[in-house]
This record gives C-alpha cells, structure tokens and sequence, in this order.
C-alpha cells in the first residue's frame, strides 16, 4: 500500500511532518509522548484499508520541527489544525495521551474540522502542578548531560507501583535521544490548566479508551472526561495498559466507533 510523507507550515512557522497511507474517509492520529509516527504504523496499516490514515509526528520529535519554548499545547492544537486543513475534509481524529491533550485543546478551539474523536488516556488528572517538581529535576538531568536520567525520573513520577531502576534502564537507554521532547510535553503539561469545565463546550461524539490494567492516572483521567465532554463514552479494553500491546482491539474499536 502506497505511503506519503508530506508536511506542513504550522502558524509559528515550526514545520510538521505526516504520513498518509490507505483511501476513504480520512482518519488523523495524534501521537503520545516519547514516540515517533513510527510507533502507529501497524495501527494505521490495520485501518488503511478503510480510511485514509494520517498520522502525525509532532513538533520536538523525530522529522518534524522544533517550537519556541517554553512549549504549549496551543501551539500543537495549531499544528493539528494545519494538518486538518491540509488534509481538505473533515476527518475523524484519534488521540493517543499527550495527543489526546493536543487534540482536546485543538477541538475546543475549533472542532468543524473533525466529526467523530476518540481518546486513549489523556492524562488529564496530571495537568497543572502535579508533575511540576519532576520537570525541574529532568531539566537539571538534562542539564547534566544525562537524559536516561530524565527518562527514568519522568517514569518513576508516574507509574504505580514504581519499578525497580534496573527494569528502567533499557527503556530509557533507548528513549534517551527523545528526551528534549519530553521535556517540551512537559512544560505543556505543567502550564496546563486543570480546570477542565471549558472542555465541556466540545460537543463532538467521543470514544474513550482505557486499558483495564492501566496506570491510575489514565483511569482518573477517563473518569474526568466523561463527566465533562457532552456526548462521551467510555471503553475499558481488556489486558492493556497506558500503551497497548493489543494493537487490533484498538483498530477495532475505532473502526466500530468511526463507520
């Protein structure tokens, strides 16, 4: 199946890159943190043979473009409206955790680009000053030339129970290199506002996604949406976590939600 790559001049000037494969309705994925585009490939090939799949690869990260700092989510829900506007139609979006926060940020301001959202886990909960202490500490790692550090700071801060250093260390050795972009997702996050009341203007039919053995975070976050976004549901998929391994069920629940 035939595979575009394409970009686009987001209104600060910062160039966004994205992947186009597959044909029909047009389908956007706003990736999480810590990944590249790459990181949806399997995903969007089990969806290409019904929409025309567009996945995004946001600004810090791998080909795309580097913002002003400190960064904010304003200016990625500006890249994504870029990338919709590219796309010519309106489409239906998917937002994996910081993308989800990307997207919800991009459909309050103006959702007419879009008819159906689905959600995976924005971490809505950890907005605001929760994680500000963790971003000071990265910075100072970063600072230090140490960005394996960062990676295991920023998942020590997260996940519940915490893991042992040692089980740590080949993830962050092989995410070290996108640490800078986790530091932008983060000063994102903390300059977040956590009163969420203004997204409840989002009128959109949306499908949240949380994975039964997620981290607690993830569930307060669903539970935080679905008593704030209008026309909202939720489903649980069996066995997954924050990232899920079962990339077919997620396929499957998108395709259910979005024909």
């Amino acid at each position: 199946m035939a595979v575009c790559i394409e970009s686009v001049v987001s209104a600060d000037g910062t160039r966004i890159a994205f992947q186009t494969q597959g044909a029909g309705p047009a389908l956007v994925i706003v990736p999480g943190a810590l990944v590249t585009l790459d990181t949806y490939l399997e995903l969007a090939g089990l969806l290409a043979p019904d929409y025309r799949v567009v996945v995004i690869e946001r600004r810090e990260y791998g080909s795309s473009g580097n913002g002003p700092r400190p960064a904010e989510f304003a200016a990625q829900a500006a890249d994504l409206a870029a990338v919709l506007a590219a796309v010519g139609e309106p489409a239906f979006a998917f937002g994996h955790s910081a993308g989800g926060l990307v997207t919800l940020e991009a459909m309050r301001r103006d959702a007419s680009m879009v008819r159906r959202l689905a959600l995976y886990e924005p971490p809505v909960a950890l907005a605001g000053p929760p994680l500000t202490p963790t971003l000071e500490k990265i910075r100072l790692h970063m600072d230090s030339g140490r960005p394996e550090d960062a990676i295991i700071e920023f998942f020590t801060a997260i996940t519940d129970p915490v893991p042992p250093r040692a089980a740590l260390q080949p993830l962050a050795d092989a995410l070290a290199v996108r640490a800078p972009g986790l530091v932008a997702d983060l000063e994102c996050l903390t300059a977040m506002d956590p009163d969420i009341a203004s997204w409840s203007a989002i009128e959109l039919p949306t499908l949240l996604l949380a994975g039964e053995i997620t981290d607690p975070y993830g569930t307060a976050s669903i539970d935080l949406l679905q008593g704030s976004l209008p026309d909202a549901r939720t489903v649980t998929l069996p066995g997954q976590r924050h990232h899920p391994d079962d990339v077919p069920a997620v396929a499957g629940a998108l395709r259910e939600f979005f024909r």
